[in-house]
């Protein structure tokens, strides 16, 4: 008898957020592994991410800032696609745009390193912040 196949397997930046929260949950029920970033994996207000259907053996918590591509490349390792749906949150937007450029070129650049571009589903990147 075959054994069952491995779920497909995907990064999904800033997974506490709103959006985010919700594409998680989406991705969960249709059987996907999740690998979610999150700022702090400790803080109650991710608590809910643990309670998602599917979420025990499929969902990972990364503590990730899109600032540092290590994290970033631990996060998106055995990953075939990201949907990149981080952004930070500041008034000014000169603490806005800075950090989400630079957290974009981290996230692709950290995909580019783990072949996630090749042969998965890719990337998908979720701005809602302008």
């Amino acid at each position: 008898m075959a054994s069952p196949s491995a779920p497909r397997r995907v990064c999904v930046t800033g997974g506490g957020g709103y959006i985010a929260s919700w594409l998680v949950k989406l991705l969960l029920s249709r059987g996907y592994a999740v690998h979610a970033t999150v700022r702090d994996p400790s803080d109650p207000k991710n608590a809910h991410l643990g309670r998602l259907d599917g979420a025990a053996g499929n969902l990972r918590l990364f503590k990730a800032d899109v600032l540092d591509p290590d994290a970033l490349a631990a996060a998106v390792a055995g990953c075939e696609g990201v949907f990149h749906a981080v952004s930070p949150v500041p008034s000014v937007k000169s603490e806005v745009l800075a950090p989400a450029v630079k957290g974009t070129l981290n996230i692709l650049q950290a995909c580019s390193a783990n072949n996630v571009l090749k042969g998965g589903c890719g990337f998908i990147h979720l701005c809602c912040s302008f």
